[in-house]
């Protein structure tokens, strides 16, 4: 038997589902709201969730990791009565077991269920993997499913991808794998940006003594160096597609020859390779090898920017402040409420590697102070911060002056002049599905129809981008 959450606002639809599964001898419960699934997850031994997609206080498929994160790692299907290949496209791209079009058969409910109750008797219900963090700090439900990855990439030979904007902690995932593997090796970072053609080969593959002017040794390449470990390309997007061709054939064959030498030596490393770029796009632009990308990608992981994890920020801020002030011996700094809060107002572009030097410049401002105020943050950031308290908040009406005896209003509402006023609700309504459709529309036409492009420029998230685009019938690529 399992123990099933359905989350849907259709009362009537989660009501016969609910007698439906009930019938096949498994527990079910019912939540409206995703408010609601949240408050009845917590302590229930969930193994499946039927989330729909549109919801009242959400759209479901922003909400996917946060339900897996909970403790028994639900599997979790998507529900949609208007379904298309974008949204399931989305839905497994972001963990979801699968995607299924209302109304849904009998047959089908049966079907899914008895997969996924054999798939979690397979693997157990086993809490999360236990693996040394090193220095990646957090809790949220998007770290933790990294962490998650990581566990199962530490404990394979397979090939990895780490993806993220920069400053997120590419390398310190990296290393995480490394040091959780049972690879007896070094961890043997390539920095693929300063890998020029003319020097890669040396660099990578070694050389014998004599073999050119400089070369009054041998050395061994980097590759070699990482023998029996983990070889790790940093910004592999960057290397030309010349080196991308010669980096195939080593990785597929594990051998390769020395500058000088008559014989190719061996080395058995593992790859993670590392970027902050979209190489699925550069594929299809073909700056990528197609070949090159499908030998790397094993295991995946997506590390979040800071903005979409902030609910980290406070144990971010303690971990480095404690880690600063051991560093410089000064004295430890209590972290103030007002602190705190600057520190999630502000939007992090640099993410991590950004918020440890604002920590860091903190601390100095404060010299002997023995707690933390906003006041002792980098000047910049607490313009910045300041700015965006007077900046307008999305959907928020800003106040209007109409002078005495002024008629009609500060803009031109879409109805008939001397017509019935409709109620404010349906003005309003009306007014932003003009601006929403309005906006899609010269998104997509600015972006060249990319959904990456889309997302970046308008700071909406992909599950809200494809709501609004859907809402408004047009597509991107």
């Amino acid at each position: 038997m399992a123990d099933i959450l359905i989350i849907d606002d259709d009362q009537d639809f989660s009501r016969s589902f609910q007698r439906i599964i009930e019938r096949m001898g498994h527990a079910c419960t019912v939540a409206n709201t995703l408010k609601e699934a949240l408050s009845r997850l917590d302590g229930m031994e969930c193994d499946l969730i039927f989330l729909d997609v549109n919801l009242p206080d959400g759209n479901g498929l922003a909400h996917i990791k946060q339900f897996q994160a909970f403790p028994t790692l639900p599997e979790v299907v998507i529900l949609t009565g208007d379904g298309d290949s974008d949204g399931a496209a989305l839905a497994i791209a972001n963990g979801a077991w699968d995607y299924v079009g209302k109304p849904i058969s009998v047959s089908n409910i049966a079907l899914i269920l008895q997969r996924t109750v054999a798939y979690r008797a397979s693997k157990g219900t086993a809490a999360r993997p236990k693996v040394k963090r090193s220095a990646i700090i957090g809790e949220s439900p998007k770290i933790m499913a990294c962490l998650e990855t990581m566990g199962k990439a530490a404990g394979s030979r397979a090939n990895v991808i780490i993806t993220g904007e920069t400053g997120t902690g590419k390398e310190l995932f990296a290393r995480g794998i490394h040091e959780n593997s049972a690879t007896p090796g070094k961890l043997v970072v390539i920095d693929c940006t300063n890998l020029s053609t003319h020097l890669a080969e040396s660099t990578l593959f070694g050389h014998t003594k004599g073999s050119f002017t400089s070369a009054h040794e041998s050395r061994d390449g980097l590759f070699k160096l990482a023998d029996n470990g983990t070889a790790f390309l940093d910004e592999i997007a960057e290397l030309s597609l010349d080196l991308q061709k010669t980096l195939l054939r080593v990785l597929q064959e594990r051998k390769f020859r020395p500058i000088g030498s008559k014989e190719e030596v061996g080395s058995n490393f593992r790859v993670i390779a590392a970027t902050n770029r979209d190489l699925r796009k550069m594929v299809e632009d073909g700056l990528f090898r197609s070949d090159l990308f499908y030998r790397l990608n094993g295991h995946h992981i997506q590390i979040p920017p800071l903005r979409e994890r902030k609910e980290d920020i406070a144990l971010l801020a303690e971990y480095y402040t404690d880690k600063i002030c051991r560093e410089n011996s000064a004295q430890r700094k209590q972290l103030t409420p007002e602190f705190l809060d600057a520190l999630r107002a502000f939007h992090w572009p640099g993410n991590v590697r950004e918020f440890v030097n604002a920590i860091a410049v903190a601390v100095d401002n404060a010299m002997d102070e023995p707690s933390l105020y906003s006041h002792h943050l980098p000047i910049d950031l607490r313009i910045s911060i300041a700015r965006n308290a007077f900046r307008p908040k999305p959907g928020k009406e800003q106040p209007v002056l109409i002078e005495p005896g002024q008629a009609g209003s500060a803009i031109s509402l879409p109805f008939a002049p001397g017509g019935d006023l409709p109620p404010f609700r349906d003005a309003r309504e009306t007014v932003v599905g003009q601006l929403e459709k309005s906006y899609m529309r010269q998104l997509a036409e600015l972006c060249a129809n990319d959904v990456t492009a889309a997302c970046e420029r308008s700071g909406l998230s992909r599950a809200r981008l494809y709501e609004l685009l859907k809402k408004h019938s047009i597509r991107l690529k």
